[in-house]
């Protein structure tokens, strides 16, 4: 059978590397601009996002197009330079490594629009949901490097002058904000508590807003050109209610059911006018009766989502303890993944969750979930699987046990020169629907390194038949490489329970995250457990060695058949 390119994507994304969880790529990410004016620089944050796409938007519709310049966010969430490292990305002396950080953009508009998108946030370790925007006007002087794309310059991006002082006055903010990297104001990780509230209250909104969109109109995202997130369609709309006469302040807004509801309706406009364009097959609209969803589930939590961010993350302390910050903030990332997986449905585990943080009787046992969620050890998964209820969530002692990975979870630390092999243990059923997953890591680079380049043979069988036939974009043995990192590692500490990758596979590239996550015996062979993230989604992979050092690397995709034999007779 001809290989498959697209189908394997698709797989790979979907299946044998739902480590995918970014899963950019619609083999665009080819067609860089040769020829180059001027470098942007500056930061993503939501917390910090690790690897996320940065780009320039030149025709403002939401998604990177082939034409686009692009970057990624280092592990610090910086582009082009950063200035805790003095590393400039742009430098001729650049390594490839380094050089994928850097942004540079030859364009005839003065007025541009950088968005980002997929990437991982550092504070939480989890995949960052949405899109950030900052509008920049490159011949007004105003600098381009340095510059913070953030919820607050994003809620900004689609307003002219006027109103965008308008909107800050509303929020109880200033102009001077939008250029304060407040997860970092002091140098040292000081933390502005209250810029990191308001921006946590607006994107979180927006999140579950845009997710809820998006479970309909399915397209958004996944077809080239349509934009990446419908977050791009949410938060023009949230602006626009922030100018309304009647709304004072943002918890106004968030608690204010026809302005939600308007935000939902506008939105939902814009896409249903890109499905009408592209010729893709409408869903009903949500908001008719027609459809089996509605609005009012989503309109509920996003009442309560200002009161839970409250409680964890209180805007009227000076500087925020960054423990505090940390924890704080995987408290409320648990709550909008636990809404994301109702898909329409309603999760009395997630009414409990928020009626446990918001109640103000329980704030020692709050306490003691923030801080079991503010190690480097914290587990979300646990948490978002929890009902909230019972005896694992009465006592201290308890939540701090089961906010944590399991105890015999092994940090990820001087992983270069070692090789990891992991296997979906399903091997399906025979006759037409076996299968068969597996992919080898081989980790490169200096002794003691917390980045490097890596190497990977990748196995992907679904739905084969015993006859030999596999399925569609099946592969026995693919050669793909990238670059991987410890997150929150340095060489001072170079230990991490999160291994970010950058996968490059025919011109298109991918982010991946790999957490520990303890032993397990299964038919009485003892494997490594290795956890992927993907969308709220937490999928485990399987190691009978773990990280074992190697002697020789794959060098084609041959090799790599012949590195991963089959497990089920093809």
């Amino acid at each position: 059978m001809k290989f498959n390119y697209l189908m394997f994507k698709t797989a790979l994304c979907a299946s044998t590397l739902s480590l995918l969880s970014a899963c950019g790529g619609t083999g665009q990410d080819e067609g860089r601009v040769a020829d180059i004016d001027q470098t942007f620089s500056g930061v993503g944050i939501d917390g910090h996002l690790a690897r996320a796409t940065v780009y320039i938007d030149s025709n403002n519709n939401g998604a990177r197009d082939a034409w686009e310049v692009f970057a990624f966010t280092d592990d610090n969430g910086y582009y082009s330079y950063n200035p805790d490292t003095d590393t400039d990305y742009c430098a001729a002396t650049a390594s490839a490594a380094e050089a994928q950080y850097c942004l540079r953009a030859n364009t005839t508009s003065s007025n541009v629009v950088i968005r980002i998108d997929d990437g991982y946030d550092v504070l939480t370790g989890e995949p960052f949901y949405g899109q950030l925007t900052r509008r920049v006007n490159t011949s007004s002087g105003e600098d381009i490097r340095d510059l913070v794309i953030s919820p607050i310059s994003s809620v900004l991006t689609d307003v002219n002058d006027n109103e965008r002082d308008t909107i800050l006055d509303v929020l109880g903010l200033e102009e001077a904000d939008l250029d304060v990297d407040y997860l970092n104001i002091d140098g040292d990780g000081g933390i502005d508590a209250l810029l990191f509230n308001r921006a946590l209250k607006i994107h979180k909104s927006v999140t579950l807003l845009s997710e809820h969109l998006t479970n309909t109109y399915v397209e958004i995202g996944g077809e080239p050109g349509t934009p990446s997130d419908a977050s791009s369609a949410v938060y023009p709309r949230l602006a626009e209610q922030l100018l309304s006469e009647n709304i004072g302040s943002l918890e106004e807004l968030l608690d204010d059911d026809a302005a939600l509801e308007a935000i939902l309706d506008e939105a939902e406009a814009e896409l249903r006018a890109i499905y009408v364009e592209r010729n893709f097959a409408l869903p009903a609209d949500i908001n008719s009766g027609e459809s089996s969803q509605d609005f009012d589930r989503i309109i509920s939590v996003v009442n309560e989502l200002p009161d839970v961010i409250d409680v964890v993350i209180p805007e009227d302390e000076e500087v925020l303890d960054r423990s505090d910050a940390i924890g704080g903030a995987r408290t409320v990332e648990t709550v909008v993944i636990m809404s994301i997986q109702e898909q329409g449905g309603v999760s009395s585990s997630l009414d409990n969750a928020i009626e446990f943080i918001t109640n103000s009787e329980n704030e020692a046992l709050v306490d003691s979930l923030v801080l079991g969620l503010s190690g480097d050890n914290a587990d979300i998964s646990s948490v978002v699987n929890n009902d909230f209820t019972g005896s694992d969530f009465d006592s201290a002692e308890e939540i701090l046990e089961a906010s944590a990975l399991p105890e015999d979870a092994e940090p990820f630390t001087e992983i270069s020169g070692q090789s990891v092999k992991i296997s979906d243990l399903d091997l399906g059923t025979a006759p037409n629907d076996l299968k068969d997953s597996e992919v080898i890591f081989y980790f490169e680079g200096d002794t003691n390194s917390v980045d490097g380049e890596f190497t990977a043979c990748v196995k992907f069988i679904d739905g084969a038949n015993q006859n030999g036939e596999l399925g569609d974009g099946n592969t026995r043995g693919e050669y793909v490489n990238g670059f991987w990192s410890l997150l929150g590692a340095s060489q001072g500490d170079q230990i991490s329970y999160s291994l970010l990758l950058t996968i490059e596979f025919l011109g298109a590239s991918y982010q991946a995250i790999i957490k520990p996550n303890g032993l397990a015996t299964i038919d009485d062979v003892e494997y490594k457990v290795l956890r992927s993230d993907s969308d709220g989604e937490f999928r485990n992979w399987f190691s009978e060695l773990g990280f074992v050092q190697y002697e020789s690397i794959p060098a084609t995709s041959t090799d790599c058949e012949a590195a991963l034999p089959s497990r089920i007779g093809l």
